[in-house]
């Protein structure tokens, strides 16, 4: 049983890290895959066994693949964390306007150039 909570958890935090990426309340996460808020803070919390098909809602609302849930960054090499930063940046620009993402780009050139 402790196995199941280590897992629920993990699951849950990887939810909260992806809900928190695309800048989204648990309020808004929970209505977009149409379950309750409470239901969703207890999944997060590591609290509820969720089913696969209530992580494949989670998952669709965010914008994400399952397999994007089940990976787990604090258990990739070093060198793989630029991808979930590139992943991350990517999930954030995809809501933006084409202003904005010509502004984020601007900014990011700024910042690089400036080292």
């Amino acid at each position: 049983m402790k196995k199941a909570r280590g897992v629920n958890a993990a699951i849950g935090q990887r939810i909260r890290v992806l809900r928190k990426q695309m800048l989204l309340t648990q309020e808004e996460l929970a209505e977009r895959a149409e379950m309750s808020h409470q239901y969703l803070a207890q999944v997060e919390r590591g609290q509820r066994n969720a089913s696969v098909a209530s992580i494949q809602q989670i998952a669709a609302a965010l914008g994400v693949s399952l397999e994007d849930i089940f990976r787990f960054p604090h258990n990739r090499p070093l060198a793989e964390i630029d991808e979930q930063l590139v992943s991350s940046l990517t999930l954030l620009l995809a809501k933006a306007s084409p202003r904005s993402k010509k502004l984020a780009l601007a900014i990011l050139r700024e910042i690089v150039a400036s080292k």
